[in-house]
Formats: C-alpha cells, sequence, structure tokens
C-alpha cells in the first residue's frame, strides 16, 4: 500500500514520516501552505469585518493559530458578538484556547455546541 498525504506543511510531512518508520510507504504533497500574510493590502479593513460579523467559519487549527497571533499583535481580541462554528472537533478544542464562549461543531453530520 502507497499513500499519498497531502495535508500542508508541517503536518504533512511529519505524517508521512510517522508512516513511513511504520513501513507503510508514503509521500507528502501539499496543494496549499499556510503562512503569516507579506500582502500589502491592509489587514485592519479584514479585521473590522471579523468585529461586525454575525457568524464566523473555521476551517483549520491554522487559521485559528495565525488570526490569534495578528490579534495578539495588534492588541486586539476574538470578537465576542459573533457565533463561531468550526469544521471539526479538533479545531473546536484548539479555537476554545482563545474564544470564551460557546461555539459549534459539526459531529457525525450534527451540530454540537461546545461549553
Amino acid at each position: 500500500m502507497k499513500i499519498l498525504v497531502m495535508r500542508p506543511s508541517p503536518e504533512g510531512e511529519k505524517l508521512v514520516n510517522i508512516l513511513n518508520d511504520i513501513g507503510i510507504l508514503s509521500w507528502h504533497f501539499s496543494l496549499f501552505d499556510f503562512l503569516p500574510s507579506t500582502s500589502s493590502i491592509s489587514l485592519s479593513k479584514k479585521i473590522y469585518k471579523l468585529y461586525i460579523s454575525d457568524i464566523i467559519l473555521i476551517f483549520s487549527k491554522k487559521s485559528v493559530y495565525y488570526t490569534n497571533l495578528y490579534l495578539n499583535q495588534n492588541n486586539l481580541h476574538w470578537p465576542i458578538i459573533p457565533d463561531y462554528y468550526t469544521i471539526g472537533k479538533g479545531t473546536a478544542i484548539f479555537l476554545k484556547k482563545y474564544v470564551k464562549k460557546k461555539f459549534y461543531f459539526q459531529k457525525m453530520k450534527k451540530i454540537v455546541k461546545l461549553y
């Protein structure tokens, strides 16, 4: 059996190393990587939209990590008013470190509140 791991770096490489160590031939190929923005476009306008949102959808732990990094560097906090929804329990647990309110994640095709 051969496995192609398409997770972003560095998690993808870590998984490939584990699989190869236990004798499962694996390769890593990522379609995208997460990095801090170097764009000259002002993030302040985008952050404003974060604060006026009704719902915030979180798709990955990396998006939480980099958003939190930006907020901390600019002495800002996660908005309290919007409802937060995450894709996956792992992302929900990771987000819970930074957002001190109830939010939702999908579990087995239904929405669950995380307290």
